[in-house]
């Protein structure tokens, strides 16, 4: 019986402990969202000092990147290159195209999820976003 991939506690919690590590290598506070395949938060962090918006935003951006197998970089990037900004002008409820957001694949290309961080500036949020998948690159391999 083949048994689908799925984000445990245990790995959210890992994604997160990465994220906060990457961001304290670069002397900043965010807040970290793990959303799941059926856009449910997971797990959540925040770290000192981050605002409200912060933690909308992060939860936001990792429901996106559960929601479409795109990070929110890239679904920006498409939509302003489609008549009236499909994604970017909010026609569609709880879709952020703020850069931050990454998609939880495996190496097959099965989406688990998305990951969530805001409280930076864009591109540090992503390069957070980027240490918590690579916290668990082993467990997204095909076989593994």
């Amino acid at each position: 019986m083949l048994q689908k991939k799925m984000i445990t506690l245990e790995m959210a919690s890992r994604m997160a402990d990465a994220a906060e590590a990457k961001a304290l290598e670069l002397k900043i506070q965010i807040s970290i969202a793990i959303i799941d395949e059926s856009g449910n938060l997971k797990y959540f962090r925040r770290m000192d000092r981050t605002s409200y918006g912060s933690v909308r935003i992060s939860q936001l951006k990792g429901r996106s990147s559960a929601s479409l197998p795109f990070s929110t970089k890239a679904l920006g990037e498409r939509s302003a290159g489609l008549p009236g900004n499909p994604y970017g002008g909010g026609a569609i409820p709880d879709l952020l195209v703020l850069q931050g957001g990454l998609p939880i694949l495996t190496s097959s290309g099965e989406h688990l999820g998305g990951v969530g961080v805001s409280g930076a500036t864009s591109e540090q949020d992503e390069k957070c976003s980027q240490a918590a998948l690579d916290a668990i690159r082993g467990e997204l391999a095909s076989d593994g």
